[in-house]
């Protein structure tokens, strides 16, 4: 029917002149829609290897929370009223409010959507809602005091004799771990487990350079300094019977913080060849020694430690004790000095000599 096609087509495009003058998107489509176009970008560029390490947190904002609670709306009306919805609902998901830097995150991920909807024509920048990270602001972070991490390192040995033959390799590498993570401020996890031996170099005979891959904000160097050498030169000599400065020269391509599975009857692994393998029970077996050291709740915050913990006790010392720069530290921990200076406020020594040696910090623990 011709003639009706005709002027079906003549009413719509009225229509869509009419929305277009109005500043109003003539077509548009469910969020949903938008978002998992949005999703199938990151999900490409984390196959391609060319993903930003935050990519990984906002494919699970996608899928866990803004596709299930906003996807149903039309992309170009996401009124107060939803953004409101969306907030319950997060912090009901999560069982509690989120703070400001997690609804930063889960605006970045909207704001992507948006962008995305705009591009297509589905909505108009008028039409994009403004958002506002309003949440709780973080709260102090929980550290150890000096006196705790000499309590911390002095327990290691005599607790790794006290374990079970199965896991005498475990305790070994998390003392080394825990050494390096409180030497060089890393990030518990990724950073330090995706370092291979080919990432590291001597800056000098008192420290290293370590390039890491895999960091929340990107590529980074950052310095390794005596007691992290010494620590790698124990797991290089377990895990290779060779010494660092062979592991180095050779440009081993193996993971670092690795240990030699137990093979057992029990285990059905008797007769096979000990693997290197990746900590899978770090945190638990973390958490257990620092119950049986007295250490697992901060008394000042009441809140129990973390590996984080070690990460925020490497800055509060570096601030405190070896008066680094807050920029020097900002580069070092791969952070920004926004967020030092957030977190470490409470700290005196903001004001610092730029040096990253650290004597004064290992002087007071070697004490």
């Amino acid at each position: 029917e011709l003639a009706k096609a005709k002027k079906t087509a003549h009413d719509i495009l009225v229509k869509a002149n009419v929305k277009k003058e109005l500043n109003i998107a003539p077509i548009t489509r469910k969020l949903k829609d938008v978002a998992n176009v949005v999703l199938k970008q990151l999900e490409k560029e984390t196959k391609n290897n060319t993903a930003k390490p935050i990519f990984k947190d906002y494919i699970s904002v996608l899928n866990n929370y803004i596709i299930p609670i906003l996807g149903k709306y039309n992309v170009n009306n996401i009124s107060r009223e939803a953004l409101d919805e969306y907030e319950t609902k997060l912090a009901k998901k999560m069982r509690k409010p989120a703070t400001s830097s997690t609804q930063q995150t889960h605006n970045a991920v909207l704001n992507m959507i948006f962008d995305e909807a705009v591009l297509q024509g589905y909505m108009t920048e008028a039409q994009r809602p403004v958002l506002v990270a309003k949440g709780a602001k973080c709260e102090r972070r929980v550290e150890f005091s000096m006196e705790e991490i000499k309590k911390m390192l002095s327990g290691f040995d005599s607790w790794i004799e006290k374990g079970k033959t199965h896991s005498i390799q475990l305790r070994y590498l998390l003392k080394d771990y825990v050494i390096t993570l409180l030497d060089t401020g890393a990030r518990p996890g990724r950073e330090l487990f995706e370092l291979k031996w080919s990432n590291i170099k001597f800056a000098n005979e008192h420290n290293l350079i370590f390039n890491i891959q895999m960091s929340k904000t990107g590529e980074r160097r950052a310095i390794a300094r005596e007691p992290t050498i010494q620590a790698l030169r124990r797991i290089a000599q377990r895990n290779f019977d060779m010494t660092l400065e062979e592991m180095l020269n050779a440009n081993k391509q193996e993971h670092i913080f690795r240990y030699t599975e137990f093979c057992s009857k029990r285990n059905g692994k008797l007769n096979q060849t000990p693997k290197m393998v990746k900590p899978s029970s770090f945190f638990r077996m973390f958490v257990g020694y620092l119950k049986e050291m007295n250490l697992l709740v901060c008394p000042i915050t009441l809140k129990s430690r973390s590996f984080y913990s070690i990460r925020h006790t490497y800055a509060t010392f570096a601030l405190t004790y070896d008066n680094v720069n807050i920029h020097t530290l900002a580069k070092q921990m791969g952070t920004s000095v926004v967020m030092i200076e957030k977190h470490y406020s409470h700290l005196d020594a903001v004001k610092a000599i730029e040096q990253l040696s650290g004597l004064a910090t290992r002087k007071l623990i070697e004490s």
